[in-house]
């Protein structure tokens, strides 16, 4: 095995789009709203409608759930939980 094997041994990419499954839970920013005024939660190219979410919320941490997912889509819905932080910006 060669060095850069070695070095590299255990190494993998993260997709761009991540897949969720229904009842996952996860913690993300709220990053706009959509055309009917819906906050959008962005993980990578994976776009998430917080449907009961205020518009409020953009630039906030969320802890949210997957309510329906399209993996083909790399979209879905989800319920927000709780406010978790906000952005340093």
């Amino acid at each position: 095995m060669s060095l850069l094997e070695k070095y590299t041994k255990g190494w993998g990419f993260r997709t761009r789009k991540p897949s969720f499954g229904v009842d996952d839970e996860l913690s993300a920013f709220v990053t706009g709203v959509d055309d009917d005024g819906i906050p959008l939660v962005r993980i990578g190219d994976t776009v998430l409608r917080l449907e009961d979410g205020d518009p409020g919320l953009v630039d906030k941490r969320v802890r949210c759930r997957v309510t329906a997912f399209d993996a083909d889509a790399a979209t879905g819905t989800v319920v927000y939980l709780e406010t978790v932080g906000e952005s340093a910006f």
